[in-house]
């Protein structure tokens, strides 16, 4: 019995489809990937974007203003925690190193928030 040799996969056709096959992000755990960094977008800039569509003042501006880098620095704090998780040990990384990374961040962002709301006037 002839063996039939593999079937050839053809090359994406557009240059955003060559460059997501190149980066290894059409593989289900590349799109987890993608969906995880676009969703902590969304958690990190939430209330920036928030604040450009609406014209408010006083302390819901202030709340806005000082919203931004704490999401932003927790949406970071979550990806640390995700992927030092899931890539610690190949990363070489204890989970007391991801938990005080992922700290790190959220006293960044908790530090960046009473800077900002103390200084919006």
């Amino acid at each position: 019995m002839p063996t039939s040799a593999p079937p050839r996969r053809e090359p994406p056709q557009g240059p955003w489809a060559r460059f997501l096959d190149f980066m290894e992000l059409t593989s289900p755990e590349g799109k987890w990937g993608w969906g995880l960094v676009l969703g902590l977008l969304v958690i990190g800039f939430w209330p920036l974007a928030l604040l450009g569509v609406l014209d408010v003042s006083g302390t819901p501006r202030k709340v806005l203003v000082a919203l931004g880098p704490a999401s932003i620095c927790l949406g970071l704090a979550l990806l640390v925690l995700v992927c030092g998780y899931r890539y610690g040990e190949s990363l070489r990384m204890s989970r007391g190193k991801t938990w005080g990374l992922a700290a790190l961040f959220v006293g960044l962002g908790l530090a960046g928030a009473a800077g900002l709301w103390f200084s919006e006037s």
